[in-house]
């Protein structure tokens, strides 16, 4: 569609909105000065169906004009527009512009994905769980003919998550899409080998170039007559830069004496900001110069917000006229308008230098202008620039409900900038400081700030004041303050009391009762997380509806219910990717939690996907995140055969976790999942380290227990085995995992097995599958005894389950235990990297040559190697040695 694209929200599952200004996917209307490009119009032409499109040079080359002119010209009604901006940085702003603008082209398909998503309704509507980007290519494949998307200003997309995903859209190709990129600089993506593969189509700034002609044609629809010398030294001086020509006509036509200001003109860029803008200002009237320098304090701007800055009630109508009569002022969309980024912070330094009481005024001004329409962001920025604290004290407390959003920068930013005695003698900026340095673990910060809110607290309190105090008491438990009493928590929610901050009091209510101790109370928790959630969905507060679902996932999990576990985890994977938060810290526990379900469930390769996609986030992750991430891509990576890389990242994993606090649920899982790994591999000794670190931590429990029966079952000691677990067997241990009675039931068919009862063996085994239908869990029967996997092999009878008898039939992992070396033979082992012959390692023992040989053959024979050099290799990629 061209031209005009109204305002319009993007939904996704649960109706999720996001508003989209309508300048935002606008073709970007031409000035009257505009000089055709016909040349570069075909060359763009020229892209193959399979080529990116990448326009790429520095400010002022004509980029987004030349795209508009191409679009406008060509009348494609297959291309959609959307100009970035900054604030595309943040979760949610830019794929939602996307799909507006490819949900309004003509050629998009009625019943496209696309447009129900943007739409809300209809079959499919909803953007599925997974990858939105898979999905967004997955709709755009049957687009037919394709559609084009023209990102521009692509420089102002920073954040490493938005660019990554940008990366993956560009390798997937979607059959119906032709994207065209326009950037100050080479967007980073995989440039140079899409330019050997000759995916890459490219314009570049020695395109861009005005030539001579272009100059000529340029100054002539400004209504300027140079002779060709004074053409070419113009041309000679901007080296054909589009933006410096333009200013340059502007300041000629204001100029007596076209000759002087050519001879005084610079081509450096610096010197034509300063020059030329300086030129155009003095060749304005002095209340059209007034009103630049009012509205220049916004890089975005309403009409009304114009109006408000100047006092000019025709604001709008002014910059329509300076948007014909120059290059300086561009309509962005309908009510709103963009000046020139030079002129613009020209304007605004000097308003700052000259006249800093009016630079003050104006962007308190903008401050209440933006919060009275709730865009908190903007009016905290606009209240910093003004450097007034109250001010900015004020429009803090309004902007509480950012607490609820996924980036808590522009809050924290504005802490800083508000000061510690502002926010020491005042409890709102103290809890809410309190709160933002909880979520990024900063707890001697956040006790301060809790100590400030207590030693201040009002006589009387609001009802919104006790809420936010409540909300950080509870997040903050363990955390030690003077000897002040904390108010009661408060009941539910009230009218009077936003919504974001009630379902923040609802988060933490539940959060509570998750403690380390594991005394709460998770009936409570389950019932709060409940009204969290729908305030969440109601509200669109993404970041809460995250983390509500994740510490859904986090108390089925202490229920030992993998099931619900699996299915909250996705509700909070499904969340994150409609608010744009995966990867991300938001999303790592939730991810972590599906990773280590797809392993439990057989499929290494997804597990180990899931980790790597989240691990990849540019967003750093907390402790426990990392650590069950890392241990779970080490498994799959040993589950898919790579056994010794992925032990060695499991037990870096576990070291780097060191003193940082973790769930008892959690440090289980990880723990039984690398101390298998270990015995498979023959490492008795980090199995013996992973077993007491594990008990250290968890205490006496079945999974504890487990692991001593492992060991002694990897020896040869059946019977012992079998007795050690006998205590779970009777429930005088606590359990923690869904699956560890499953386990117990295949080291029992393993140890009857041994001792010939076959019918034991099968009634262990019956048992063990009808565990593993009940918890959809699968992996253990592919770490069992060798035995145990003939026996599945063998049975005639199915599970009654069709489910888990597919997910058996497909399990591929073979894990053949690897030999274990007697304690003798490890010591031998340890000695075998120095340089000492086997007389003086029988001499250091104190044992004979043969007993040392004797040693040595059984350790190559266990480590299926031939040489010492081999064994020492070998045995370290085990972790056997140092």
């Amino acid at each position: 569609m061209i031209g005009h694209s109204p305002t319009g929200t993007t939904r996704g599952a649960r109706g999720h909105a996001a508003r989209i200004p309508g300048g935002k996917t606008t073709v970007p209307e031409l000035p009257a000065e505009f000089v055709p490009r016909p040349a570069l119009r075909d060359r763009l032409d020229a892209a193959g169906a399979a080529q990116l499109v990448v326009v790429s040079a520095p400010a002022g080359y004509g980029k987004t004009l030349l795209l508009a002119d191409w679009v406008r010209s060509r009348a494609l009604p297959d291309t959609a527009w959307v100009s970035v901006d900054a604030d595309d940085d943040d979760p949610g702003r830019l794929w939602p512009a996307v799909l507006t603008a490819l949900a309004a082209l003509p050629s998009v398909p009625a019943d496209s994905a696309v447009r129900h998503a943007v739409q809300g309704s209809g079959p499919g509507h909803e953007i599925p769980d997974g990858d939105v980007l898979d999905w967004l290519g997955d709709a755009l494949d049957g687009v037919d003919p394709p559609v084009r998307l023209v990102l521009d200003d692509l420089q102002e997309l920073t954040a490493p998550r938005q660019l990554r995903e940008l990366g993956r859209l560009v390798a997937r190709r979607p059959a119906g899409l032709r994207l065209v990129l326009s950037s100050r600089v080479d967007p980073p993506l995989a440039l140079p080998r899409l330019r050997r593969e000759g995916r890459l189509h490219e314009i570049r700034a020695e395109q861009l170039r005005f030539d001579v002609p272009d100059t000529v044609t340029l100054l002539q629809s400004a209504g300027l007559d140079l002779d060709p010398v004074e053409v070419a030294l113009l041309h000679a001086r901007t080296d054909g830069w589009v933006a410096a020509l333009r200013l340059a006509a502007l300041a000629l036509r204001r100029s007596e004496d076209p000759a002087a200001f050519l001879l005084q003109f610079s081509g450096d860029e610096r010197s034509i900001a300063d020059y030329l803008t300086g030129e155009i200002l003095s060749g304005l009237a002095d209340d059209a110069q007034d009103f630049l320098r009012a509205v220049s304090v916004c890089s975005v701007l309403p009409t009304a917000l114009a109006v408000a800055l100047s006092d000019r009630p025709d604001a709008g109508r002014l910059l329509d006229e300076m948007g014909r009569e120059t290059a300086l002022v561009e309509r962005a969309g309908p009510g709103e308008h963009r000046i020139h980024a030079l002129l613009r912070s020209y304007l605004r330094a000097s308003l700052h230098r000259h006249r800093p009481g009016l630079h003050q005024r104006l962007q308190t001004v903008a401050a209440w202008w933006w919060a009275e329409r709730g865009e908190h962001v903007h009016a905290l920025r606009h209240a910093e620039r003004a450097g007034d604290e109250k001010q900015l004290a004020q429009l803090l407390r309004s902007a509480v409900p950012l607490l609820a959003s996924a980036d808590l920068t522009p809050l924290r930013r504005a802490l800083t900038a508000v000061g510690p005695t502002a926010r020491a003698a005042d409890p709102w900026l103290a809890l809410v400081s309190a709160i933002a340095h909880l979520e990024e673990r900063a707890f001697a910060a956040a006790a301060v700030d809790l100590q400030h809110a207590r030693l201040t607290w009002p006589a009387t309190a609001d009802r919104e004041l006790e809420v936010l105090r409540s909300t950080a008491e509870l997040l903050a438990p363990g955390i030690p303050t003077h000897d002040v009493a904390a108010p009661p928590v408060p009941g539910d929610g009230s009218p009077d009391v936003r919504p974001e901050l009630t379902a923040l009091l609802h988060l933490s209510r539940a959060a509570a009762e998750l403690s380390p101790d594991g005394h709460g109370d998770l009936d409570v928790a389950v019932a709060e997380l409940a009204e969290c959630t729908i305030l969440a969905t109601t509200h669109d507060l993404g970041r809460v509806e995250v983390q509500s679902s994740t510490l859904a996932a986090a108390v089925a999990a202490l229920r030992r219910d993998h099931r619900g576990m699996v299915a909250a985890a996705g509700r909070a994977a499904a969340a994150a990717l409609r608010h744009n938060l995966h990867p991300s810290r938001w999303s790592a526990c939730a991810t972590g939690m599906l990773a280590y379900a797809d392993l439990l469930e057989g499929d290494a390769a997804g597990a180990r996907a899931r980790a790597e996609t989240a691990l990849a986030a540019s967003d750093p992750i907390t402790p426990e995140a990392a650590y069950a991430l890392r241990t779970v891509h080490g498994a799959a990576l040993a589950d898919e055969g790579e056994r010794d890389r992925g032990a060695a990242e499991m037990r870096a994993a576990r070291r780097e976790l060191g003193g940082a606090p973790a769930p008892r649920v959690l440090r289980a899982a990880l723990g039984v999942i690398e101390h298998r790994t270990a015995l498979l591999q023959g490492n008795t000794p980090v199995a013996a380290e992973i077993q007491h670190w594990l008990e250290s931590r968890i205490g006496p429990t079945g999974e504890v227990l487990l692991l001593h029966a492992w060991t002694e079952m990897i020896t040869g000691r059946y019977e012992i085995a079998r007795a050690t677990v006998d205590p779970v067997r009777a429930g005088a241990v606590p359990v923690l995992l869904a699956h560890t009675l499953l386990e117990i039931h295949l080291l029992d068919v393993e140890s009857a097995l041994e001792s010939g009862d076959d019918a034991e063996a099968r009634g262990a085994l019956d048992a063990a599958l009808a565990a593993a239908g009940t918890i959809g869990v699968v992996r253990p029967f592919a770490l069992a005894g060798p035995r145990t996997r003939q026996l599945l092999a063998d049975r005639g009878r199915p599970t009654g389950s069709p489910e888990l008898e597919a997910r058996l039939a497909t399990l591929m992992v073979c894990a053949e235990p690897a030999a274990v070396l007697s304690e003798r033979e490890l010591v031998v082992l340890a000695l075998l990297p120095s340089l000492r012959g086997a007389g003086e390692i029988a001499s250091e023992l104190t044992v004979s040559v043969n007993t040392v040989k004797s040693h040595i053959r059984s350790i190559y024979a266990k480590l299926g190697v031939s040489t010492r050099r081999e064994a020492v290799q070998r045995a370290s990629e085990r972790g056997l040695l140092p």
